[in-house]
């Protein structure tokens, strides 16, 4: 059987795995992980199931590799304290509205509720990423990054798992704000 590597050293093999991707991050987003199915995957992408097999191993590694999330997060250090919430919040909101990293956020966030693997990954990539944003010496740095990425988790929760009203219909500015404020009091408690 040949490597990963091998079956994408092509441009055909790239374009087949990037259809592979495309297929299954909609499937996932729209039946969850559970729900969806390798036959029904290959069917979106037009291909063979035994492709899925070739190129990720199985159905969890397609899942692993169509969830790949790097948040990209923005070097806080020249931001003053007191803005920090907010420059989270506007970074987060804008990530969440993306097609790229939001589409896998809003995967794992609704395979999460259901799934420990996906629930593993999500804490795993905020506890990996958030927590080294924070500014050094701040008392409570672990509580306090748990604190801004449950806000942070609640309203993508609500907004794209949930449809919550009005929150679907805020404008990324609005969200960004409310959001900010939420964080930023997070960072401020004594």
């Amino acid at each position: 059987m040949a490597s990963p590597d091998a079956l994408t050293s092509t441009p055909k093999g790239r374009r087949s795995r990037e259809s592979i991707l495309r297929a299954a991050a909609s499937r996932f987003e729209t039946d969850g992980f559970e729900r969806a199915t390798v036959r029904a995957i290959a069917k979106d992408a037009a291909i063979d199931p035994a492709m899925i097999i070739r190129y990720f191993g199985s159905k969890e590694g397609l899942f692993l590799a169509a969830t790949t999330i790097e948040l990209d997060l923005p070097r806080m250090e020249s931001v003053p304290q007191a803005d920090l919430g907010h420059a989270l919040a506007r970074h987060a909101v804008s990530l969440w509205d993306g097609e790229t990293p939001g589409r896998a956020l809003r995967i794992l966030l609704r395979a999460s509720a259901q799934d420990a693997e996906a629930a593993a990954r999500v804490r795993s990539v905020f506890a990996a990423q958030v927590l080294p944003l924070l500014p050094r010496g701040l008392a409570d740095s672990a509580l306090r990054a748990s604190l801004i990425t449950s806000q942070i988790l609640g309203y993508a929760f609500g907004r794209y798992v949930i449809g919550l009203e009005p929150l679907v219909h805020l404008d990324a500015e609005e969200a960004a704000r409310r959001l900010g404020a939420s964080l930023q009091s997070s960072l401020d408690a004594a």
